[in-house]
């Protein structure tokens, strides 16, 4: 049986004394012991409906903005009296100041979800009616009917002060992820009929035999003049690769390096192809050898030794893993400034996603998706469609201070994009490099609000095709791995923090460490 619910708008009161009593109130007790109370004078009628099946659209929304041409038109501000009401049969009454009319629902496979488009039927006749469902968020249902878009709200008065959200003006919303690629959105084309690398490269020659025994001498340390790194030194230090026994995205954890991108790139690798990683790295001694790509997509070994970059009071300023752990991402790091400083196509320092993945893949064909350019459903297609192609996934925020999950978002950063977890009730996950929290790990759980969503950009890179044997299998949300936190764990450095302005970046709900003890 369907659950029956009280509506209170639209209702008609049977039998109310027509004594009238001063502050009189309905009150009604929920199951959960909460208590709904309403003046009877603003009450009109009651009615007691059955609510609609999971999957279908369901109760009272109030319409608080109208929009023309697919929101590229008028907008209008309504004041919450047009109303939609959702019922049992599947029905939707749309009520206007010029009286109601009723359609009977025909959903498509799949129920009431965003992009999709049901039909109504008006009762009594074979009038049929097709509305798109734009955007549905806890408090906002977005409903397209030919090219006039309506903005309803939970209640009538978000209705009357709600602001108007921009959607993008296209007419068309993509439910297939490989229509979605193909089509036009999509920019920031990075290919090259050159070379392999990307249009990046183009300009850069090859690797010469001079080239290979530099970069093939352990000896030959990456230049921090040239990395713009003054004040540093390079110390010896411990190396355990793979202190998780295989790379995890935990292991990428930023500390003093404006190379977030790269940071975000080397996460993805180690969430997509964590054995591609093992296969790309050879130790010898203190010497460590990673296969690379020259500019022009040729093989090279890049050979660097345990000296890792340190400040001036012996700390290591280079990513590590967790508890300040040098591991594989920092040597992977250092070969990336080594490669840099022969080739110098880049600076370590605000290296871009599709010039960080090359010298590792070969490969530099990417594209991007620009903020506000993708309605909140084609979110899911794209990320769905980068992680199951096995493509670099990386992101960032034109907006800072939005709260997603325990973290917030940050201007002028990377963060490497996953799946979320089974059951989760956000979108997808944004992982910080900085990797603090704790067991929060810097993931951002997207949630399916435009407020945030308008704001995110991505930029996505085809792997090498050497990867494709390494790609994880059944790759799901990302599981942190148990570890008993340090501060360096926690808090991101002070120099980071300066490098964005920030004076502290902290989780909102904070984690109590006895739930981090390693079993």
């Amino acid at each position: 049986m369907r659950t029956k619910r009280i509506l209170s708008v639209a209702l008609f009161v049977l039998a109310l004394c027509q004594v009238a009593v001063a502050q009189q109130r309905l009150d009604i007790m929920l199951k959960n012991r909460s208590v709904m109370s309403c003046p009877l004078d603003d009450i009109n009628y009651m009615e007691i409906v059955e609510g609609a099946a999971p999957g279908e659209l369901d109760g009272v929304w109030y319409l608080g903005w109208k929009a023309t041409n697919n929101g590229a038109g008028t907008q209008t501000h309504v004041d919450g009296t047009e109303m939609l009401i959702f019922t049992a049969g599947p029905q939707m009454k749309w009520v206007k100041a010029g009286g109601e009319t009723i359609y009977n629902l025909e959903y498509p496979e799949g129920g009431a979800k965003e992009g999709i488009t049901f039909k109504g039927v008006r009762d009594g006749s074979s009038i049929s009616t097709s509305f798109t469902i734009v955007a549905k968020e806890d408090d906002l249902l977005l409903i397209k009917q030919g090219t006039t878009r309506y903005y309803f709200y939970t209640s009538k008065e978000a209705a009357t002060y709600a602001e108007f959200v921009k959607y993008p003006t296209r007419g068309t919303i993509y439910t297939d992820a490989d229509k979605l690629w193909a089509a036009n959105i999509k920019g920031g084309d990075s290919s090259s009929k050159i070379t392999p690398m990307g249009r990046h490269f183009e300009s850069f020659n090859a690797a010469s035999e001079e080239d290979k025994a530099w970069l093939a001498n352990p000896s030959n340390q990456p230049d921090l003049t040239y990395h713009e790194l003054s004040g540093k030194s390079w110390i010896a230090k411990t190396v355990n690769l793979y202190p998780f026994g295989s790379p995890v995205p935990a292991d990428v954890n930023q500390h003093a390096i404006g190379d977030c991108c790269m940071c975000a790139v080397f996460a993805s690798f180690a969430y997509i192809y964590p054995e591609w990683i093992k296969t790309i790295i050879e130790k010898n001694g203190n010497n460590y050898t990673v296969h690379m790509f020259d500019p022009k997509g040729n093989p090279v070994d890049v050979v660097v030794d345990n000296k890792i970059m340190c400040n001036s009071g012996g700390g290591v300023d280079q990513l590590t893993g967790k508890n300040g752990v040098v591991n594989w991402a920092t040597i992977m790091e250092k070969a990336l400034m080594k490669w840099e400083t022969r080739f110098k196509c880049n600076r370590i320092g605000g290296i871009g996603t599709e010039h960080a993945a090359p010298p590792f893949t070969g490969n530099g064909n990417s594209y991007s998706f620009s903020p506000d350019k993708l309605y909140n459903s084609e979110f899911d297609l794209v990320v769905d469609y980068a992680l199951s192609h096995g493509m670099i996934s990386v992101g960032g925020f034109n907006v800072g201070g939005l709260i997603c999950g325990e973290l917030e978002t940050i201007t002028g950063h990377a963060f490497t994009v996953m799946y979320p977890d089974e059951g989760a009730d956000y979108k997808f996950v944004m992982r910080n490099p900085w990797g603090n929290g704790g067991n929060i790990d810097g993931k951002l759980k997207i949630p399916a609000k435009r407020e945030i969503l308008k704001t995110i950009d991505f930029r996505l890179v085809f792997p090498g095709a050497q990867m494709a044997e390494y790609k994880k299998e059944n790759l799901g949300g990302y599981t942190v791995p148990k570890f008993i936190p340090m501060d360096i764990d926690i808090h991101p450095s002070e120099e980071m923090l300066r490098m964005y302005g920030l004076e502290s970046y902290e989780p909102h709900y904070a984690v109590p460490e006895e739930a981090l003890e390693v079993e």
